[in-house]
């Protein structure tokens, strides 16, 4: 295939809305079956691409599906978008489940006192790494702004990308301090009293503290992997003026 031929294949995806990093995988699905068309059934490239697009009609035709998304979709989106969130979720949780294992496993070796100090740690510690690793990847996240008539990935939608923790942590560092007790004694499997709303709030910033800056995080690495497919496509883009 020549270059027009290939600028023709990437004008059609394009104009189907198809976020970049989902783009250049069906453009190589594209040109793998047009070739194919071509090399078995000797056809030309313009019956070849229309028989290919045809193929991929009900997949990518944009409709609103009366969802609480008012956005029009294709098909082929909703499915890969419905499993990227269900991934998303399952790490978030795996993530999550292992510093209560980790923070489970500090309760049985170190004292109460000790224990409060580290707890609050690994909650600053949390709370730090995010935004660290924002700033360190800042040319990679910038591209979205950059090229913001497209959408590079999925993943730049998502708030949690650049949501920062700290004005969960900073107001509540105190009580999770002095409320770090309790979940000593639940993690000695001691049962706290948990009777009022002011012994569960800490409980609350803390299982956010630990599961939403795992979602920060494992977003921003989802989202660095699928910029990193899609650099070498960003030739094809007209950035912002």
């Amino acid at each position: 295939m020549n270059s027009t031929q290939l600028t023709q294949i990437r004008n059609y995806l394009l104009d189907k809305k198809l976020p970049i990093d989902i783009l250049v995988e069906v453009y190589d699905h594209f040109i793998s079956q047009i070739s194919e068309l071509q090399r078995e059934e000797d056809l030309g490239f313009d019956e070849a691409f229309a028989h290919v697009k045809n193929s991929w009609q009900d997949d990518l035709k944009l409709y609103w599906n009366g969802s609480w998304d008012l956005q029009d979709n294709s098909r082929f989106l909703r499915k890969i978008y419905l499993s990227i969130n269900l991934a998303v979720l399952k790490q978030t949780l795996k993530c999550g489940g292992l510093v209560l294992i980790a923070l489970f496993l500090m309760a049985q070796l170190f004292s109460s006192e000790l224990f409060s100090y580290l707890l609050t740690a690994a909650m600053v510690l949390l709370t730090i790494i995010p935004p660290i690793h924002f700033l360190h990847h800042r040319p990679d996240f910038d591209l979205a702004k950059k090229y913001n008539k497209y959408v590079l990935t999925y993943y730049q939608h998502s708030p949690a990308i650049f949501f920062s923790s700290f004005a969960v942590l900073i107001p509540n560092l105190e009580r999770i301090f002095n409320h770090s007790q309790d979940i000593f004694t639940v993690s000695r499997f001691v049962q706290p009293n948990l009777s009022t709303g002011s012994s569960l709030f800490p409980w609350i910033v803390f299982l956010f503290l630990i599961f939403g800056n795992a979602l920060i995080f494992i977003t921003q690495k989802k989202y660095l992997s699928q910029i990193h497919k899609v650099k070498p496509f960003l030739k094809f883009l007209k950035p912002q003026a």
